[in-house]
């Protein structure tokens, strides 16, 4: 029977900490992209890599947050390089969520719009108490759209 200590210490792999967080800035970067041409649907296929990368990325931050003394451990270059990454993402995050913002107000435009048009356009008759026929909009209104940006 082998009478070595196994190493039950977490490991922090602060490389693919770096890799991962690098990763993650240039999808979004591709998204800013897809949301500056107009090609929201395109962004659906990022979004599985996106998803995992995360997930990647929350399993260190909880090894992190359970063995807070790791951080010592991490080599000064290694330290620089995170902060030069965790810098360039936090400004594609910010240049990301400005364009997911102002998509989603264009959006939300166009449907009023095409709302509008619609009830301008479609009134039903109706009939007074004198026998004249006044037109007036529904009051409810369902309208679909199949068309993909």
């Amino acid at each position: 029977m082998n009478n070595e200590k196994l190493s039950t210490d977490p490991k922090l792999r602060v490389q693919d900490v770096i890799t991962l967080t690098a990763r993650l800035a240039q999808i979004l970067a591709e998204e800013v992209d897809m949301l500056n041409n107009m090609k929201i649907s395109k962004i659906e296929s990022l979004q599985q890599e996106k998803l995992f990368i995360i997930g990647a990325l929350e399993a260190q931050k909880k090894i992190l947050d359970k063995h807070p003394a790791l951080m010592e451990s991490i080599p000064s270059q290694d330290r620089k390089d995170l902060q030069e990454v965790v810098d360039v993402f936090n400004d594609i995050l910010e240049e990301n969520h400005h364009k997911l913002l102002l998509a989603k107000k264009v959006n939300h435009q166009i449907v009023q719009a095409i709302t509008a048009v619609v009830n301008e356009n479609t009134r039903r008759a109706s009939y007074d108490g004198t026998g004249a026929n006044n037109s007036t909009p529904f009051t409810t209104l369902s309208v679909t759209l199949d068309k993909l940006i």
